[in-house]
């Protein structure tokens, strides 16, 4: 970002100012408002309650574009044309991202949950009830038995209640799978404790709830101080990372990474749980954050180095990629603080980072998702930054980690000016990326490429981002069936 600051701004058309209570309660919280797209600043970010144009193609917009290839971010560019979807295709979406969804059910099994979003935030949370519905239910009472029994002064749900992180993380990825900033979620909460998308609306949150009403008021003002910032000044990405690698044996057994790895340590060990017992199969490198993604690359090598002296004396080959064993997928987890997690800034490394590194995959390793590496995959941290966890494990050459580092570096430093080609946000393009129909991909992969060249940073990072490209262009796929250490330099003892 950097350059002309913007600000983030409420647009009300100067017609509705008269009389609009919700205007009024935006300038109580000093939410800074505009009646006037066409006094929009290239860096602002803008919002509306109603909405802009329709389909996206309204004068509204329109004001927008007049203002040059530099473009305030419009949120929730594409509600009109995502409501405008039928239900079925509402939900062929959802579930090609690997979330549950039967839009539009509205059988009475379960408890419905309205869950509004704003960001990548559930600023309110609601129990819906329906006609008949008794004065008392209860939410799953076998797993969150503790809260289970709501009377109908209780409807609203509070953060501290089990359901709110699980249902949060599941509205949260709708409202974003659908290319939404803000909006509402139905969900169902059945009998047995699953959770599944019913409903989507893109409408301004509306939050009748005190303390939930204050939670939004604190994440406008909070996004309002440090969009501010980062459009008046340099941003500065730190990066981190933790990716995994898996030991095999000379018959191509698993080896348990606890044998030789702490789970706490920099060159430690990660679980997951198979058929509900937890194992520990994994390998995983934690670096030191650095802004810099050469030095950062320098201390994966020197983590692997003390993996090898971990190992030593042993038989076992390294693997990483995708899913280099069948049911085992791998991830190249990469950690950024110093900037704030936005729509925008995520889209930026799912168009920047996941995309070119899925031209990269053998075919095979599309098998992952959609559980795994689906488009958005984030994660805050408890030290304040987050993690992207869309990407495989690049640990297969020191070259690829590099250049997976430059690219997350450019996106989350430079999220404005790539926001001008995001292929990704056309549906089509979208499908490609799950289904790995490279004839879509190779051409928005392109579009990326060339937008990244026009980026400040590119410069600096130029040979670690142009071999990415340059594999992708010739077609090139990683082996992972190869052992990690070659292309490291790392001595077979």
């Amino acid at each position: 970002m950097g350059g002309h600051g913007g600000s983030f701004r409420l647009y009300i058309p100067e017609s509705e100012k008269k009389g609009n209570v919700r205007r009024d309660e935006m300038e109580r919280w000093g939410i800074p408002l505009l009646s006037d797209l066409s006094e929009a600043g290239p860096n602002d970010c803008l919002a509306s309650m109603d909405g802009f144009g329709t389909n996206g193609k309204g004068t509204a917009l329109k004001a927008l574009q007049s203002l040059g290839k530099a473009t305030p971010w419009y949120m929730n560019v594409s509600s009109r044309a995502v409501m405008s979807l039928s239900a079925e295709e509402i939900e062929r979406r959802l579930r090609r991202e690997g979330l549950p969804a039967r839009i539009g059910d509205e059988g009475r099994e379960g408890t419905r949950i309205q869950v509004t979003v704003w960001g990548l935030e559930a600023v309110g949370m609601k129990r819906v009830r329906s006609a008949g519905t008794s004065k008392t239910m209860k939410i799953n009472e076998v797993k969150y038995r503790r809260f289970s029994t709501f009377a109908s002064e209780q409807d609203i749900i509070p953060q501290e209640h089990p359901i709110w992180k699980p249902a949060e993380r599941l509205s949260v990825r709708a409202i974003y799978a659908l290319g939404l900033d803000f909006g509402q979620a139905t969900i169902r909460l059945s009998d047995s404790g699953t959770i599944c998308v019913t409903g989507i609306s893109s409408v301004w949150p509306r939050i009748s709830d005190e303390v939930q009403a204050t939670r939004l008021r604190d994440l406008l003002q909070l996004h309002a101080d440090r969009w501010e910032k980062e459009s008046g000044s340099e941003v500065h990405a730190t990066l981190g990372a933790d990716p995994e690698f898996v030991l095999l044996s000379p018959s191509g057994r698993i080896v348990s990474a606890s044998k030789f790895f702490a789970p706490e340590d920099d060159a430690g060990c990660d679980s997951v749980r198979l058929r509900g017992e937890k194992i520990w199969p994994l390998v995983e490198l934690r670096p030191r954050p650095t802004p810099d993604p050469m030095s950062l690359t320098a201390d994966v090598r020197r983590l692997l180095r003390v993996a090898a002296e971990r190992t030593a004396g042993t038989l076992f080959s390294w693997h990483a990629g995708a899913m280099p064993v069948r049911g085992l997928p791998l991830g190249g987890h990469i950690h950024l603080s110093g900037v704030e997690l936005t729509g925008e800034r995520l889209r930026a490394l799912d168009n920047a980072v996941g995309l070119p590194l899925r031209l990269l995959e053998p075919p095979a390793a599309g098998k992952r998702r959609p559980r795994y590496g689906t488009l958005g995959d984030v994660r805050r941290q408890p030290h304040g930054g987050f993690e992207y966890r869309t990407p495989p494990s690049w640990l297969v050459s020191p070259r690829l980690t590099l250049g997976a580092f430059a690219l997350a570096k450019a996106a989350a430093e430079h999220s404005r000016e790539l926001a001008a080609s995001r292929p990704l946000d056309d549906d089509g393009v979208r499908d490609a990326f799950y289904e790995g129909d490279r004839t879509v991909l190779l051409p928005a992969v392109e579009a990326v490429y060339r937008a990244i060249q026009d980026t400040e940073i590119y410069a600096a990072h130029r040979a670690a981002i142009d071999f990415v490209f340059d594999a992708i262009a010739r077609g090139r796929s990683w082996n992972e069936n190869a052992d990690i250490r070659l292309k490291w330099h790392i001595p077979i003892r």
